[in-house]
C-alpha cells in the first residue's frame, strides 16, 4: 500500500527556483485539486492540495512535480533540472530509496 505525502514548502521552494520554472501546478488528482481549491474558498488557511507529489511506497518514493515553462526554455532541459534538483535534494534529507521521480511539463509559454 502506498501513502500519498504532501510534499515539504521546502521541495516546493526549490522546484520553482528551477531555471526555467515559471508556474508549478498540484501534481496530484484533478479530484484532489478541485477538493483542494474549494476546501480553500470555504476555509481559507486550510491544508491545500500537494503541490510536489511524493508517494510513499513500502519500497520507497515516486516523486512527481507538474511545472510550466516559458515559450523560450526546451522542455527536456528545465525537466532534467528539476529532475536533478529533487534528486540532490532527497538524498541529503531522505534516507528512502529514489523509484521513480516524474516531471511533467503542464504549460509552455
Amino acid at each position: 500500500m502506498s501513502v500519498v505525502v504532501a510534499s515539504t514548502n521546502e521541495l516546493d521552494a526549490l522546484v520553482r527556483a528551477v531555471a526555467g520554472v515559471e508556474t508549478l501546478y498540484p501534481a496530484g488528482s484533478a479530484l484532489a485539486t478541485v477538493l483542494g481549491t474549494a476546501l480553500q474558498a470555504v476555509a481559507p488557511g486550510s491544508a491545500t492540495a500537494a503541490l510536489v507529489l511524493v508517494d510513499s511506497q513500502p519500497s520507497g518514493l515516486r516523486i512527481t512535480a507538474k511545472v510550466g515553462i516559458g515559450a523560450a526554455e526546451k522542455a527536456v532541459d528545465v525537466c532534467t533540472r528539476v529532475h536533478d534538483m529533487i534528486a540532490a535534494h532527497l538524498d541529503q534529507v531522505n534516507s528512502r530509496p529514489i523509484l521513480q521521480i516524474s516531471v511533467i511539463v503542464a504549460r509552455i509559454g
